[in-house]
Order: C-alpha cells, then structure tokens, then sequence
C-alpha cells in the first residue's frame, strides 16, 4: 500500500462521524417521499374493504330481503286439524320464474274453514300480518267466504305454509261469478330484490304490467286482463265436496303480487266492471289487506331493469 492511499484512508477515517450522519439525514428525507408514494394504494386498499363491509351489512340487516315470517303453527294446526286429498297447487303463472312456488314439495291439503270470523282466527295465528277485509267493502256480496291451507317444505326443511282467504259471489248453480282471492305464503326471501318492472314491462303474452306500488319504494305488480286477446291463466283453490278433496278451478282475473314482511302475496279479483275507478278501488283493498289500511297514495316506479 502507497503512502498516497494511506493518506486517504486516513481522511475517511477522519470524516466517519460526518458521513454516517448525512447518510441518516438522507434516509430520514426519502422516507416521507416513500409514505407519500404508499399513501394513494392505502386509500384505495381501505375504501374497497369498507365498501366490501358495508354492503355485507346491508344485506344481513336489509329486512325486506331476508325475513322471516312468524306464524303459530299450533294455532294454524288446531284450526285447520282434517287433511285431505290434493295434488295441484296455485302459483303466479308470471311471477314463478321468481319465488318458485310452482316447485313445492311434501304437499299437504286441508280442508277449507268457512265464514269470516275463521279469516279473522287465521290471521291472528299469523300475528296480524294480513288484516281480512270485511265483505260488506267488496263491490259485490260475497256470499262465500273460505280460508284454505296448504303446506310444502322449504329447501332447508322448514315448514311453509300458504294461505288462500276467498271471497266468492256464487250464483245458485254453484259458479264462482265474481271474487277476490288473497293467497298468502312464506318465503325464505324476498323473491323481487332484483324484478322490478316500469309501465312498458308486459307478462309473457305481451299484456302490460303497471308496478303500482305498495309502500316506499315495494312494488305492486299489477295484471290487468285486456279486452282483447288472450291472458295468462290464474289457478285458485275449491274444495270438491264430492271426492273429498282441495282442487283448482281455472279463470282469468286482474292479478296483483308483492312482497311484504316475509310473505310473498298473489291477489287476484274479477268483477263486473273493470274500469280504471273500480282497479283503483280494488288496489285500496288490496293495500288494507295487506298493511291494514287503506292507502292509494302514489309512490315511484322502481327503476326498469329488463
């Protein structure tokens, strides 16, 4: 080794304690710039997992979507104690694609109670959530009025029960002349969290469906059968006294459907007139039966997801 680099080494020995604190001084610069190039991903990284945990929260405590239906089975079962034959069941020819009650299964029928005092015993069972409306508020005499039962079994093995409370106008033949039919059924979920439909929205025939609305933004689907042209065919329960069994008759009828509280609900009337002012009478009975008065406010249209 020269004397020359001797003569330097010597010199950063000399300079370590400067050098060691302008290394330091140089690291403590760069890492704020380092912070600050990390910052942006950290924002990022934090809104998507909050926006992750706030949908997740909404959908667990979102009542309308998952709710479910608190019925007094014993009650239910005291009242409606005789089974009977059955196989065919009622179901919204348009609106299957969406609960899927065309698919229930462990069926089992029973026989009809009578009167309206029964509708009133079977909607406390229900703790009150359909409210039967008086007969003397129909536009026509219901000179029958009937509650039928019938039970499948949902996917995960509970029970599910519909209800079918009817107001008929028989003539003295035995035909079902006019009426008003209410079919009640728990659901696990809300069927129509993504079904909704604007005024151009038609059923599978090309008739037009008008979201009426039900409350806030839930929509009421209504069906109105045209003057001219064919309509979808609406099923509902009697009772063939005969053979001792629950069996559809077949019609077509106005239809309305909607979701509320756990219970997905299938109306359908057919009177006299099917002018707009009757519709609308008929859309006010329909709200009462369901929420327990009678509101023919107007609420918005859902958005028109096809």
């Amino acid at each position: 080794m020269n004397k020359h680099t001797l003569k330097v080494l010597t010199d950063i020995s000399e300079r370590k304690e400067t050098i060691i604190e302008q290394v330091k001084l140089k690291i403590k610069q760069e890492q704020p710039l380092q912070r600050r190039r990390h910052w942006p991903n950290r924002v990022i990284t934090l809104t998507i997992t909050c926006a992750i945990l706030f949908f997740i929260a909404s959908q667990l405590t979102k009542p309308e979507n998952k709710l479910q239906a608190i019925i007094d089975t014993t009650t239910l079962a005291s009242l409606f104690d005789t089974k009977v034959k059955g196989t065919d069941i009622t179901y919204s020819q348009h609106f299957q694609i969406a609960d899927h009650l065309n698919a229930r299964k462990n069926l089992e029928f029973y026989h009809p109670l009578k009167g309206y005092e029964a509708m009133q015993e079977v909607a406390a069972a229900m703790g009150n959530a359909i409210h039967p409306i008086e007969p003397g508020k129909l536009p026509f005499k219901a000179n029958i009025q009937e509650v039928y039962a019938v039970t499948s079994e949902m996917v995960d093995g509970r029970l599910q029960t519909q209800l079918q409370f009817s107001y008929l106008q028989k003539s003295l033949d035995g035909n079902d002349q006019q009426f008003a039919i209410f079919s009640v059924t728990n659901v696990e979920r809300n069927p129509l969290t993504s079904f909704y439909v604007n005024e151009d929205t038609s059923d599978l025939l090309g008739n037009k469906i008008k979201n009426e609305g039900m409350i806030g933004n839930s929509p009421l689907f209504h069906q109105i059968v045209p003057t001219e042209g064919g309509a979808l065919a609406y099923n509902y329960y009697h009772f063939d006294v005969k053979n001792n069994k629950v069996s559809l008759a077949s019609t077509t009828a106005n239809e309305l459907y909607t979701y509320h509280n756990g219970y997905v609900f299938h109306i359908a009337y057919l009177v006299n007139s099917n002018e707009e002012a009757m519709q609308k009478k008929m859309i006010g009975l329909v709200k009462e039966f369901i929420l327990g008065h009678n509101d023919n406010a107007t609420f918005p249209v859902l958005n028109n997801i096809k």
